[in-house]
């Protein structure tokens, strides 16, 4: 049997992405112990507030045992092995949460605990994230049918995740407005459809058509010089005069944490248009969604 696993959005069909969100919602209505008895583990090597916070209660709320697994108090490539600490992570622990900075380390580990894992977030891309936005987009419009989606700034993680969900809902249509040298530098290793398009400048007629505004921080995980990337991309600062342009039922989505000044003023993250909260509110929802889907 093959274990299932969410390293990236690539990993889900169409149905099982759907069938994820149906989970969340089902759920959201009716808390089910579906991990009784089920100890789960998590990795953080990065910082992180909202999906740790939210694992952490989602799996609580279905009746499992969460564990912190800290580096610095394992014997991990100090006595043991990395490979030989995964492997004895599978003898005690039904699936594991795991946030790294490289992507190779993630599915190094999936190779060796030979049980569930999710992807917390690496270099590579964060698939929680999308879809727990997809999630925010659908139960705001109540469909993900023609949705259009205008992003600002870095190409990055989370862009990346945004690409592949992209493949399996073509009907969706993503207009990226970037620089054009990080465009060049890293299109190369992201997957694109037919649905996304690249804009080197704003361009006011697509922004006013779009469903939803969003951003994330300018500079992305292993970035070196954060001064020169936040200049290069700050005329697509997200800014009141860029939300007086959108139509009525815009919505603004950050993943958090924001950079405010940079990536987005104060006064956008707090715009009546603003889904924030909600956003990092569903992250709980569809963090146990997933947990139901990876059937534990």
């Amino acid at each position: 049997m093959t274990i299932k696993k969410l390293l990236d959005i690539s990993d889900l069909s169409r149905k099982d992405f759907d069938t994820i969100l149906n989970n969340s919602k089902t759920i959201k209505e009716n808390n089910i112990e579906i991990l009784k008895n089920k100890s789960i583990g998590l990795i953080f090597e990065k910082y992180s507030t909202r999906t740790r916070i939210s694992f952490h209660v989602g799996i609580k709320q279905l009746g499992g045992h969460s564990i912190d697994l800290r580096f610095e108090e394992l014997n991990i490539q100090r006595v043991e092995s990395f490979e030989d600490t995964f492997e004895i992570f599978g003898c005690y622990l039904d699936a594991l949460i795991f946030r790294t900075s490289s992507h190779d380390k993630l599915i190094n580990a999936y190779n060796y605990f030979k049980k569930p894992l999710i992807n917390a977030l690496s270099d590579k891309s964060h698939p929680c994230q999308i879809i727990s936005d997809f999630y925010t987009i659908k139960n705001h419009f109540s469909s993900l049918e023609n949705i259009s989606i205008s992003w600002f700034g870095d190409i990055n993680n989370v862009l990346y995740s945004y690409f592949e969900a992209a493949k399996l809902y073509p009907e969706i249509k993503i207009n990226v407005f970037t620089d054009e040298s990080i465009y060049k530098k890293k299109i190369n290793n992201f997957p694109i459809s037919h649905n996304i398009r690249f804009h080197f400048d704003l361009d006011k007629e697509i922004i006013s058509k779009s469903d939803c505004i969003m951003t994330d921080v300018f500079t992305s995980m292993n970035d070196d010089d954060h001064l020169a990337k936040n200049k290069i991309l700050s005329k697509f600062q997200i800014n009141n005069e860029i939300m007086s342009i959108t139509k009525s039922n815009a919505i603004f989505m950050h993943c958090l944490p924001a950079n405010i000044g940079s990536e987005v003023t104060r006064d956008v993250l707090n715009h009546p248009k603003s889904v924030t909260l909600i956003q990092a509110h569903n992250r709980l929802i569809a963090q146990k969604g997933i947990l139901k889907w990876l059937n534990i």
